[in-house]
């Protein structure tokens, strides 16, 4: 049966509905509208409740209008509605990253392509590419290239950048540690002297007690190293946002999460958004910094509204932007060797560890912690922060189970933002307190290998446990996309059909299968990238499943997800992407709208 819009209702006297209810399933076409687009002859993988399938849909005013059966549904059709005959081809929902950076990834290209580096060779043969047109003494840095990528899966060392570039300063950075090397210490003033910044470490050879030159969440000892960020104008980064939103539109996504953003990040969305010139949902997490007295940290809370009051709290704003949680960094990351772990890190070349007794790397104290928590819960915003190790995971939900003590959380639907490693107690945590996650499978497959080789079989056991996480709460299946556009080769690869692909196989790029227990359905896998993503953002009853009444955000696919080879499912191709009822993608070669 036809399931019609119900947006015309309030019109209905309460005491008449039910004979009215009679009479639109009887006969839908004189009790609706006409749809503006309907697609049928389709297989629609609805992603509500039960999973249910259905052969056509009809939108009208950019909202889901009917889903059903072709005769039902074309009956919907009037003079001036477009026809999309999907000819058997499978309709999901759009589908949503929970995480990405897409201000720093636009600009990241903008100028001209970035380098792929997968092994050091590759990495030194650049830096020495790159001495040939850098003035001696200026800086040449490559950034976010993580050792977990490499061949040889570890970070350069010291003396294998100054063999290739003596004279000039150099920074490998890969996130909260890098390397530098002899050039870049020297100009800097970095000496076995050199005491270790706030919550970071300048690691010094145990015998000579000289820096190696590796720095943990210490860049700020070096001198002169220049910005990211690429001399371009409004205009030209507005374009190259909207540039990159649109490859988002030709994979499938029709929402996004940024994850960490600024004012000025906030205002370009609002920008294009003003200019109608967003093809796709944005919930935008606000960066936060955790210092302050409690009266401070609340200030600057309420300060994050802005004078236009589109800043926050959570929730504020439209179907097109929208403010999600403020976003924390709480600990380091595993790509990098820096996430706060209970157990310490092996003594390896992969990190460069050499003490015994490294745990990786706490940024917020616990106690300033809760009050951040605290004071965001008085003001009903949602809280995610950045937490890779499980020791940075005991101690965020420490902060939520204490303050859930005086302000019950569940409503507000916290989450932990990579969750690299729980385990059943912190599972069990969360499901107590309704904290969600935001996970990366692409670092399943990217990274799984070598952490394999680090950590013993016992430690990653609890890497990345899909299936145990979806048995305790809810996780949403995201990129952390930083930096370049190709959506398998950027940093972090940002395709959604990887990350699906991944979640259903559990297979690594270089290690082979890792915990296959752990693995989703693919009915999983597809909740992963739309519904759950919209249940973590607060948004599940107006997207996330092709049913009536949510926004009309769906995409066509060149094949079954369902019954297609598993190893399939990371070269799916989207034929179309609609979001509000409007094509915003197209394959070159599809038929156009009837």
């Amino acid at each position: 049966m036809i399931r019609a819009s119900r947006f015309f209702l309030f019109e209905v006297p309460p005491m008449l509905r039910h004979t009215f209810f009679l009479l639109l399933f009887a006969f839908p076409v004189l009790a609706a509208e006409s749809a503006d687009l309907i697609l049928h002859n389709a297989n629609i993988l609805t992603v509500d409740a039960k999973f249910s399938t259905a052969q056509a849909i009809a939108i009208r005013n950019g909202r889901i209008m009917a889903v059903g059966t072709d005769g039902d549904v074309l009956k919907l059709k009037g003079s001036e509605t477009k026809i999309i005959d999907a000819k058997g081809k499978t309709i999901l929902p759009g589908l949503m990253d929970s995480h990405v950076h897409p201000v720093g990834a636009a600009m990241s290209e903008a100028i001209a392509p970035m380098p792929v580096l997968k092994s050091i060779v590759a990495v030194r043969d650049h830096i020495r590419k790159q001495t040939e047109t850098t003035p001696k003494g200026k800086w040449i840095v490559i950034r976010y290239a993580f050792p977990t990528r490499l061949d040889e899966a570890r970070f350069p060392t010291k003396a294998e950048l100054d063999e290739v570039a003596p004279d000039h300063p150099v920074l490998y950075h890969a996130g909260p540690a890098g390397v530098a090397n002899s050039m870049a210490l020297k100009i800097s003033g970095v000496t076995k002297d050199t005491p270790n910044p706030t919550a970071g470490v300048v690691v010094k050879d145990e015998k000579t007690g000289e820096p190696t030159g590796m720095l943990r969440n210490a860049y700020g000892v070096l001198k002169g190293v220049p910005s990211e960020s690429e001399s371009l104008t409004s205009a030209e980064r507005l374009t190259a946002l909207k540039n990159l939103l649109s490859r988002y539109n030709a994979e499938g996504l029709t929402s996004i999460a940024d994850r960490n953003a600024s004012r000025s990040d906030l205002d370009m969305y609002l920008a294009l958004k003003k200019e109608k010139q967003l093809n796709l949902r944005v919930n935008v997490a606000r960066s936060f910094g955790s210092a302050g007295t409690p009266a401070e940290v609340g200030k600057r809370l309420d300060e994050l509204a802005g004078k236009d009051g589109l800043g926050g709290p959570t929730g504020v704003g439209d179907e097109w932007v929208r403010i999600g949680p403020i976003k924390m960094f709480l600990d380091g990351g595993m790509l990098n060797g820096t996430a706060f772990m209970r157990e310490p890190w092996p003594k390896g070349d992969t990190y460069q560890v050499t003490q015994t007794d490294y745990h990786g790397l706490l940024f917020i104290k616990p106690e300033q912690l809760k009050i951040v928590v605290l004071e965001a819960v008085k003001r009903k915003w949602q809280v995610t922060a950045h937490c890779a190790g499980e020791r940075g995971m005991d101690i965020l939900l420490d902060a939520y189970e204490a303050v859930n003590e005086t302000t019950p959380i569940n409503d507000l639907r916290f989450c932990i933002t990579h969750a690299n490693f729980p385990s059943k107690m912190n599972l069990q945590r969360c499901q107590k307190l309704g904290v969600c996650a935001d996970v990366q499978p692409a670092w399943l497959y990217k990274d799984g290998g070598a952490l394999m080789k680090v950590l013993p079989e016992s430690r990653m056991r609890w890497f990345q446990p899909y299936k145990s996480w979806m048995e305790h709460t809810t996780i949403g299946g995201g990129s952390d996309h930083m930096l370049r556009y190709d959506p398998f080769m950027a940093t972090n690869p940002w395709s959604p059909w990887l990350g699906i692909w991944t979640a259903v196989t559990r297979k690594t790029e270089r290690s082979g299968i890792h915990q296959p227990d752990e693995a989703l359905s693919r009915e999983q896998a597809i909740r992963l990238y739309t519904i759950n993503n919209a249940y973590l953002h607060h948004e599940e009853k107006e997207k996330g499943s092709l049913e009536v009444g949510k926004y009309g955000d769906l995409i066509m696919v060149d094949r079954d997800v369902m019954k297609c080879p598993a190893d399939d499912l990371r070269d799916v191709k989207v034929l179309y992407t609609i979001v509000g009822g409007r094509v915003v993608y197209q394959q070159a070669g599809m038929p156009a709208q009837k």
